[in-house]
């Protein structure tokens, strides 16, 4: 058992490629850091406190400060090391959830949705490294806490055994936190790595709606807060709900609430 060192830039954080030729052997050791490894290709085998874990591409293990941990690859495997500090148990009221979520080592299967958005924050953690402007190291921790924040819901949602449940929630929880952007059902069938047809069928034997639909439902949901709570123009909430065009929205409104925007808005005052 033996101590490595690893070195952290100024902000606590480092994000840096370990490539392993086949048949190399990491034997064990610990850090007294945080780390998640995420396969990025390739296959071995990663050792956690005595556990062996088969390991391939968008797999990752998280390793808390002094577990021990050693890897054995058999094909030639590149992993992204994202190292960082315990600065995050220093953000009010986030201890608890710190320690619940991090506080283990562990072993994840990322789902194909989580391992999309985990690749984009890898990326962005690159390119502020790279970048090293004046707003470089806030970029970077908001990028962990959101790879954190991803991690976290992952390993939550394996509460559900069924796969095509799974997938389903995932999507309804995705969608609700980026109602806003440009969705289509191409690229969230993409993002779940199946057909439209299927995943249609999955949601809306859970859901009994197409994600489309969901998605329409919760972009009025939101426009109607804001409606009812802001004196913002109809366009600004629009634009703010995620609809492209006002006609668009128009009609969306008006078959979900039986109004108009104007109208329902005068409806609440």
């Amino acid at each position: 058992m033996s101590f490595r060192k690893v070195s952290l830039a100024n902000n606590g954080i480092c994000l840096y490629e370990s490539k392993h030729l086949p048949g190399a052997v990491v034997t064990p050791h610990y850090h007294d850091i945080y780390q998640i490894l995420y396969i990025l290709n390739g296959d071995g085998t990663i050792t956690l406190q005595g556990h062996a874990y088969d390991v391939s591409s968008d797999q990752m293990v998280l390793i808390a400060p002094h577990s021990l941990h050693a890897v054995y690859a058999r094909t030639r495997m590149t992993v992204l090391v994202l190292a960082f500090g315990d600065f995050l148990e220093q953000l009010s009221g986030s201890e608890a959830l710190f320690a619940h979520a991090f506080g283990t080592s562990k072993y994840h299967m990322v789902d194909s949705m989580s391992a999309t958005e985990l690749r984009d924050s890898f990326r962005k953690i690159l390119y502020e490294q790279s970048r090293n402007d004046d707003f470089s190291d806030l970029a970077i921790r908001g990028h962990l806490l959101q790879v954190l924040l991803i991690l976290a819901r992952s390993w939550e949602s394996q509460r559900f055994r069924d796969s095509n449940e799974h997938r389903a929630e995932l999507l309804r929880d995705y969608i609700e936190a980026h109602y806003f952007h440009h969705l289509s059902a191409e690229n969230l069938a993409a993002r779940l790595k199946i057909t439209p047809r299927h995943m249609n069928a999955i949601f809306t034997e859970r859901f009994h709606l197409t994600p489309i639909q969901y998605l329409t439902d919760v972009r009025v949901k939101h426009a109607k807060e804001l409606l009812i709570g802001t004196d913002k123009d109809i366009i600004s909430i629009c634009f703010e709900v995620g609809f492209e065009t006002i006609s668009t929205f128009y009609r969306a409104f008006k078959k979900k609430v039986g109004m108009s925007p104007q109208q329902f808005r005068k409806s609440q005052s």
